[in-house]
């Protein structure tokens, strides 16, 4: 079975609970009410058009059969008045066939369906009350429930449509066999048409309550997707991201560096790692606590993150006070801007530093390196830690400065390490 799970969405909490609710409710009533029932409706209609467009072509094939059956038994002075009605059965099928391939229609397959099953169960039972011959008579009787069949089980109507076209239809049959003026014998109607349209009621029903039933457990079903996709959603963000900080993690960066890697090799760009730590760092959490070191590394990682904007650029805490930025096709010179930037930005921020040093406020030193994957002679792990050895030589020239790596040079390099450092602060 096709069902609406199909088209994959969100639902929401007032929905969950309706679902829920309706898989175990009990009763006879074929109802879910509101928009559940809507969305039931348009899921149906969506099957039940594409089973038409095959199931007509077999009911015209039915048609076509049992009309040809009962032509052969048809006594002559019968023909032209039985043709005369029960050709429109065709016809109706032929056309109700032709609307289901045009798909602006679909919205409108339980009219115009329902409308067609109506007017083949009126002219299938007129039919009966205008031919005379009893052996081609109980011929027509016998269409009489195979149009009932077909309508409750073959047409695909929803239930309440089909029962409104089945009862309908064969009370206006029965008065157009009267106002012909023909005799209808009640006792083989009755037998005919009232047992098939009981027989069908009751097979259509439990088809459609089973129906829905299978609705609802894909909705279910569906519904526990979505939850298992967003728990994995979760704990794959959570694998990823650091706790303390919120920006990525050492793992995250890993994978990506990987893949920036490969597409730096292939488009030949280059690509810039800033090893970033935070200056005296230890004596801050000594002098002032962990939880105070906590604050202060989410307020860093802030920092350093405004820095990483365009798809591909990322902040990632490396471990304990260091934090490393990649950039994509960022070259040399662009990379040193960055570094210049990065250390403004903390001086503007003036975050408190722990009392007992010559700064007042927190700052941080920057090891730059950039490399181009197709010419470099060196892996990624060679790259992260030239920048690594790049923040060593920052760290020693007196902190709150950064150094450019030497000994990874990009085409028409001319120099090796270069250094930018500020007064004190």
């Amino acid at each position: 079975m096709q069902n609406g799970a199909e088209n994959l969405r969100a639902f929401s909490q007032g929905e969950q609970d309706d679902i829920a609710a309706y898989a175990h409710r009990s009763g006879w009533r074929l109802d879910f009410g509101g928009k559940l029932e809507l969305d039931y409706d348009s899921d149906h209609r969506a099957r039940a058009v594409k089973a038409f467009r095959f199931s007509s072509v077999f009911i015209l094939l039915i048609y076509l059969l049992l009309s040809s059956g009962i032509y052969l038994f048809m006594p002559e002075q019968d023909v032209v008045r039985w043709l005369s009605l029960y050709g429109w059965v065709g016809v109706i099928v032929i056309l109700a066939g032709l609307m289901s391939r045009i798909s602006l229609l679909d919205n409108w397959f339980a009219a115009y369906a329902g409308v067609g099953c109506f007017g083949s169960v009126a002219l299938s039972v007129a039919v009966t009350g205008v031919v005379r011959d009893p052996v081609a008579g109980q011929l027509t009787q016998a269409a009489i429930m195979y149009a009932m069949v077909i309508i409750y089980g073959v047409v695909g109507l929803r239930f309440k449509h089909a029962l409104y076209a089945g009862w309908l239809g064969g009370l206006a049959g029965t008065v157009l066999a009267l106002v012909l003026g023909g005799a209808v014998d009640w006792g083989l109607l009755h037998r005919t048409y009232t047992g098939s349209s009981l027989l069908g009621m009751y097979l259509a029903y439990y088809a459609e309550r089973r129906d829905r039933e299978m609705y609802i457990q894909a909705r279910l079903l569906q519904l526990a997707n979505d939850h298992t996709a967003e728990y994995a959603g979760q704990l794959d963000r959570l694998a990823r991201q650091d706790s303390l900080t919120g920006i990525a993690n050492r793992r995250h960066f890993d994978e990506e560096m990987q893949k920036e890697w490969r597409r730096a090799a292939r488009q030949q760009t280059p690509i810039a790692v800033l090893m970033i730590d935070i200056d005296h760092f230890k004596h801050y959490n000594d002098t002032l606590g962990h939880v105070a070191g906590d604050h202060c590394l989410r307020q860093v990682a802030s920092l350093i993150a405004s820095h990483a904007r365009r798809p591909g650029e990322l902040a990632v805490r490396y471990g304990g006070e260091e934090f490393l930025l990649m950039f994509p096709e960022t070259g040399k010179e662009a990379a040193m801007q960055v570094a210049e930037r990065l250390l403004q930005s903390f001086r503007d921020a003036r975050l408190p530093q722990a009392p007992g040093l010559a700064r007042s406020c927190v700052s941080i030193s920057i090891g730059v390196a950039v490399a181009m994957p197709d010419t470099s002679m060196v892996a990624p792990g060679e790259l992260v830690c030239a920048a690594d050895d790049a923040l060593y030589e920052a760290k020693h020239a007196g902190r709150d400065a950064w150094r450019y790596a030497a000994g990874i040079s990009l085409p028409g390099d001319r120099d090796g390490m270069h250094s930018f450092k500020p007064e004190s602060v």
